[in-house]
C-alpha cells in the first residue's frame, strides 16, 4: 500500500517525540474520536487527512472520502488497532477493511497534536499554517504552501519533520494554534 508513508524498520535507539502517522502525541487515555466509514474501494491510511461529510455528535458515522481541491470539511485517521489481523503482522499500516473507523475532526473542540505523514521534500517551521495536499498521490499528506494544497484554517505545525522508523518518509506533528 505505503501511498504516503513506507514504514521501514524500528530505529536501533528509542528516540522521544517520533509518533508514528495517526498518533496522538498528547492524548493518553481518552477516546474523542468519532466513527467513520469508507467505500470498499477507498485504501486510506493511518495519519492520512480525509474529507468528511455527514456524522457529527447526534448523527451516525462520518463518510469519509479522498481530499479534494473543493473539500472543506477534514479529519486525520487516527491509527488504532483495527488493522491487525495477525500476530505476524510487522507494522499496522491502515485500518482494515469492511470495518468503522476512528477519526479525528479538524474542527473538534478539542486541541490535541496528532502525527501525520509530510509531502515530500517539504520543511515546515514550528507555528506555521498547515496545507493539506491534493495533488495525485499525495493526497491527505500534508504540505507547507497551497501549492496544490488546502488549508486546514487554524491548525499549524507542532514539530519540524522526523522520522519515526528509518525509511525515506517523513512526519510532522500538527494542532490548533492557541
Amino acid at each position: 500500500m505505503a501511498r504516503l508513508y513506507t514504514y521501514g524498520d524500528v530505529l536501533g535507539v528509542s528516540q522521544q517525540n517520533k509518533w508514528l502517522p495517526g498518533q496522538f502525541a498528547d492524548a493518553w487515555g481518552v477516546n474523542l474520536n468519532a466513527p467513520a466509514v469508507k467505500s470498499t474501494s477507498l485504501e486510506i491510511e493511518y495519519g492520512e487527512v480525509v474529507g468528511i461529510s455527514g456524522g457529527g455528535l447526534n448523527a451516525n458515522a462520518y463518510t469519509i472520502a479522498r481530499v479534494a481541491a473543493q473539500t472543506t470539511d477534514f479529519a486525520v485517521v487516527v491509527r488504532t488497532t483495527d488493522g491487525n489481523i495477525s500476530m505476524e503482522d510487522e507494522w499496522i499500516e491502515a485500518p482494515r477493511t469492511n470495518t468503522p473507523i476512528s477519526v479525528y475532526p479538524i474542527d473538534s473542540a478539542n486541541h490535541y497534536t496528532i502525527a501525520v505523514p509530510l509531502v515530500d521534500g517539504q520543511e515546515p517551521t514550528v507555528g506555521s499554517a498547515v496545507y493539506v495536499s491534493y495533488n495525485t498521490d499525495e493526497e491527505g499528506a500534508v504540505r507547507t504552501n497551497n501549492t496544490n494544497g488546502t488549508a486546514l484554517t487554524g491548525w499549524v505545525f507542532a514539530s519540524e519533520r522526523y522520522q519515526p522508523t528509518d525509511s525515506d518518509d517523513y512526519c510532522v506533528l500538527i494542532r490548533k494554534s492557541v
